[in-house]
């Protein structure tokens, strides 16, 4: 299975830390986000990786060329204006050649896939597998209701009402089944607001993947601290 990582966000609330370079390429532990994703793809099994970017799009592509000093496979997608989180896996569709795995590019995580694989296999009719987790921040979050089935119900986008929403977030980590691209008939969209409620306007069964494990974005200053330490003791553990 290919692993397509979304990279092509400007990482505007991280301030100066994004001025010259894209927000997956930040530091952590002396190695770029990306990098680390990239280790944990290795990890599950995962040496194909698209990369889908945009914004300094050469500083990732000269950093990790064509993957074979990090032992991957990796091709690059680049759009010429932003997309949108859903416009940009559109627009690397040429490289979609069955069911794929795919990933925001800020986030740092330690999720089996391989579960979260047989989880999207096992529910047959699923045209996406969303990671779901309890959000520490839900008021500002993407949240799914689901049913007893692990069926998502409704979608509650982050400037929704949060009334009794819960706080089931959805993470930014999906296990999609090609059926997703006859839904984007926009160039420029986003998977929450645009895509998820298409899809269950369709009546589209989207299957929910709730876990505890780690996984964790770093899409603001606080929360790119939090990653770091937590990081850090993780190497030291392993040490």
């Amino acid at each position: 299975m290919k692993l397509f990582i979304n990279v092509g966000g400007k990482g505007t609330r991280l301030g100066s830390l994004t001025q010259d370079i894209p927000k997956p390429m930040i530091l952590i532990n002396d190695k770029p986000v990306l990098e680390h994703l990239i280790e944990w793809a290795k990890a599950n099994g995962i040496t194909e990786i698209v990369l889908l970017s945009g914004h300094l799009h050469n500083v990732i592509e000269d950093y990790f060329g064509d993957g074979s000093k990090f032992g991957v496979k990796i091709t690059h997608s680049v759009e010429t204006k932003p997309l949108g989180s859903g416009g940009a896996v559109k627009n690397a569709k040429k490289y979609v050649d069955g069911t794929f795995c795919l990933i925001s590019g800020d986030v740092v995580c330690d999720i089996d896939l391989n579960k979260m694989i047989k989880s999207h296999h096992s529910s047959k009719d699923a045209i996406i597998t969303i990671l779901v987790h309890e959000s520490s921040h839900p008021h500002d979050s993407d949240i799914l209701k689901i049913d007893d089935a692990h069926r998502v119900v409704k979608f509650v986008g982050k400037k929704d009402d949060h009334t009794d929403a819960g706080t089931l977030s959805n993470a930014g980590l999906f296990i999609i089944h090609p059926e997703l691209f006859y839904f984007m008939d926009e160039e420029q969209f986003t998977f929450e607001t645009f895509l998820f409620p298409k899809l269950l306007s369709a009546g589209k069964y989207l299957n929910a993947y709730v876990t505890d494990e780690y996984f964790h974005d770093m899409g603001t200053p606080e929360r790119l601290e939090k990653a770091k330490k937590i990081l850090q003791k993780r190497k030291n553990i392993e040490l």
